[in-house]
């Protein structure tokens, strides 16, 4: 069975309106818990993994686990709460995001360093750091009598930072296959430590029965 039927609900008021309420009733999915922080200590129950262009969690469960019920681990695992920010785009969508997100995407969004080592392979600048155009540093590599000055810094445009970002989302972590059953279980029952409902007077006041 999948996390959705046997999450806990939460159930409150969506109005300001005490006396004349209008209910609602959802899942409460992201009830944080200390399973969730347990796992995320304990290394060697994890494997690093890259997503391949299409995959999406349920794929994902499938090949791994042999069951595509299991993609909310993933999910869960990687905090991610929101899909369409938390998982990376293909090709395609990032395109239509950054262009419709930018005037111009081609544009210089700021400079970085490149990275700087001396004739002893000692690291005088390291990438990746945020500097103006104009940076330069100036070190002594023990080959010339005076100084030697460079100018380390490349452009980077807004679709080059958001290709970054999406890039990063590619790496997760998934729950090897052989805790799996352990942490849907665990982490169901922490969803219910509490109280099984969650209930609020108003928007703006939830507690736990």
């Amino acid at each position: 069975m999948g996390l959705f039927k046997r999450a806990p609900e939460v159930v409150y008021n969506y109005t300001d309106k005490l006396l004349d309420p209008r209910i609602y009733s959802a899942k409460n999915l992201w009830r944080r818990n200390d399973v969730f922080d347990d796992y995320l200590a304990s290394l060697s129950v994890f494997n690093e993994y890259i997503i391949k262009p299409g995959e999406n969690p349920e794929s994902i469960s499938f090949n791994q686990y042999g069951r595509v019920d299991y993609g909310w681990t993933i999910l869960i695992v990687n905090d991610i709460t929101n899909f369409h920010e938390g998982w990376p785009r293909t090709s395609q969508a990032l395109r239509e995001y950054v262009y419709a997100k930018y005037e111009n995407p081609d544009a210089i969004m700021m400079y970085e360093t490149t990275k700087v080592v001396d004739a002893l392979q000692r690291v005088i600048v390291p990438a990746g750091k945020r500097v103006p155009s104009n940076y330069q540093v100036t070190y002594y590599d023990g080959t010339a009598s005076a100084g030697v000055t460079v100018n380390p810094v490349a452009s980077v445009t807004y679709y080059q930072y958001e290709q970054r970002l999406n890039d990063e989302k590619e790496k997760i972590r998934l729950i090897r296959p052989r805790y799996v059953n352990q942490f849907s279980d665990l982490y169901i029952k922490s969803l219910h430590r509490g109280g099984s409902v969650v209930t609020g007077l108003s928007r703006a006041e939830i507690k736990i029965d």
